[in-house]
């Protein structure tokens, strides 16, 4: 008669402990911001090229009021994914 061994190997993590938390609290709000940072200001760069081509302003350029806006999107974003995170 065969006798059958099994063997149950442990099981080991590399995970953080605590770290599904400062992904969602931080991480994740971040990354959040930064994507609206990046869209906000890549609509004002369309924006802008376009009134350059259609010819409504004689220079093409950005200011530091755009990335001031685009600032804003970042804040509303990051924000937005905090309260997500936290409500959960």
């Amino acid at each position: 008669m065969e006798t059958l061994t099994k063997f149950i190997s442990p099981y080991f993590t590399t995970s953080i402990p605590g770290f599904k938390k400062l992904n969602d609290h931080l991480f994740n709000p971040l990354i959040a911001g930064f994507l609206g940072f990046t869209t906000i200001l890549v609509i004002i760069f369309f924006t802008n090229l376009l009134s350059f081509f259609i010819g409504s302003d004689e220079k093409f350029g950005i200011d530091y009021l755009d990335f001031l806006l685009a600032g804003g999107g970042f804040f509303s974003q990051m924000m937005s994914t905090l309260f997500k995170s936290l409500v959960k």
